[in-house]
């Protein structure tokens, strides 16, 4: 989740502090959130800016697992316990649309979108780094992770604004929506939200569907093309 707003000033101390602008960031385990999540800050320049004064942050939904037990610690070492449940987490990037009332805090919500067999792959070859046998990491995706998606991940897509295909290989989409946050850090939220916002007060769903000669871009049923000299080789 990447969170925008301004910082306060040395003499605006006694202002109170505007509310940020919340993005929610969703999709499968191993489709690329994290990533996405840093090239937007890469691109934004936000790296390269003191800790203290970064107008952008990230809050890794890692961080919010419920305290395990030794029982499910014990579990969790083998690849037997389900993490991928909403029953056992807080908050959690793959599950960031479950929950209604934290759905609709996010003023942006991005789904990312990559192929099962990709996310698989690369679970694997993670998961391989950090020690774990590949048996225990196919028995965990198969019997937890896989089953999970399904049920409580892939049906909260339907909820995101931007769906972004291919995660950060799709840099069309990536810097469309960091020229969203760029307008937003510039105190240009307004003109986003006119043109972002249909007369319901939700935001038009934009796809960033693959094209072999090109793409487009889907916004409230109308089709708008991009040439594919725009896109990345």
């Amino acid at each position: 989740m990447a969170s925008a707003g301004s910082s306060l000033g040395a003499g605006e101390a006694e202002r109170p502090h505007p509310r940020p602008f919340l993005i929610g960031v969703s999709g499968g385990t191993a489709s690329g959130k994290s990533t996405v999540c840093e090239k937007i800050m890469e691109l934004l320049g936000q790296n390269e800016v003191d800790h203290h004064q970064r107008k952008l942050i990230i809050l890794s939904q890692d961080r919010f697992y419920k305290v395990l037990t030794a029982e499910q610690k014990a579990k969790a070492l083998k690849g037997q316990y389900n993490f991928d449940h909403p029953d056992v987490v807080l908050f959690e990037g793959i599950l960031v649309f479950y929950n209604q009332d934290i759905r609709d805090m996010f003023h942006l919500r991005l789904f990312v979108d990559t192929d099962s067999d990709v996310r698989l792959s690369r679970r694997v070859l993670r998961d391989m780094k950090r020690g774990r046998d590949l048996e225990q990491i196919l028995t965990q995706y198969t019997t937890f992770v896989k089953p999970a998606f399904e049920e409580f991940c892939l049906p909260t897509k339907k909820y995101a604004d931007v769906i972004i295909p291919r995660g950060v290989d799709n840099m069309v989409a990536i810097n469309l929506i960091v020229q969203h946050i760029q307008d937003i850090l510039n105190g240009d939220i307004c003109k986003w939200q006119r043109g972002a916002m249909n007369g319901h007060g939700r935001t038009y769903k934009r796809s960033f569907p693959e094209q072999a000669e090109g793409s487009t871009m889907l916004t409230a049923s109308k089709r708008s093309h991009l040439e594919s000299s725009s896109r990345p080789h």
